[in-house]
């Protein structure tokens, strides 16, 4: 590879959203724009072919039948040459050279962890639902397979829990299927942080 040892490579994100990451993968012509999809027919079907083909690109769906434009579904970003800015590592790198690098960039972080700073809000906090306002529906989670129980909007999400005696908080990836408007199933596997903490509330009667 030419350029500076994979070693030397400096884990560096170009990108400070998702809407700049999306910009980021067109220019490496990695992206396609589907209009029309259906959420319960297309998008599900749509997305396991393209997850078979390690050329495919990811895909960004819009104008989605019964929600309003806008209101968008984006899959199969970790593929292609978008995996490697997706880990902040030039788009160029092979398999085995992001491989390196990124094993060498997470023994510097381990060893040398960013700071953080605790701030009252952010950009990640620009759309908040709550009490009355929550609706689930109103994103259009698909379908992701014909034979699916319901339409599952985690493992790709952020699940915070607290827990209710410590006061510690855990971010953990669980199963998450949309029951209602205001009501979610959550699958966590035993011994899992977020099973301990539901379980805690669940002992003392609390939601």
């Amino acid at each position: 590879m030419d350029g500076a040892p994979i070693s030397n490579l400096k884990h560096n994100v170009t990108y400070d959203d998702l809407r700049e990451y999306i910009a980021e993968v067109d220019k490496l012509g990695e992206l396609r724009r589907i209009e029309g999809a259906s959420w319960e027919e297309d998008i599900g079907l749509a997305t396991e072919l393209l997850q078979h083909s390690e050329t495919a690109p990811c895909a960004l769906f819009d104008d989605i039948p019964g929600y309003p434009k806008g209101h968008r579904v984006f899959t199969n970003f970790f593929g292609g040459q978008r995996q490697n800015i997706t880990l902040g590592f030039p788009p160029h790198l092979t398999k085995f050279e992001l491989s390196m690098a990124f094993n060498a960039a997470f023994k510097e972080i381990i060893q040398n962890p960013l700071p953080y700073e605790v701030v009252d809000t952010g950009p990640v906090m620009e759309n908040v639902m709550e009490g009355d306002d929550v609706n689930v529906l109103s994103l259009p989670t698909p379908l992701w397979h014909a034979e699916d129980g319901g339409r599952y909007i985690g493992t790709g999400s952020f699940n915070v829990t607290r827990d209710p005696v410590e006061d510690w908080i855990n971010v953990g990836t669980y199963r998450v299927m949309v029951q209602d408007k205001k009501t979610v199933g959550v699958y966590i596997s035993p011994g899992k942080h977020g099973r301990i903490h539901r379980q805690k509330y669940e002992a003392e009667n609390e939601p």
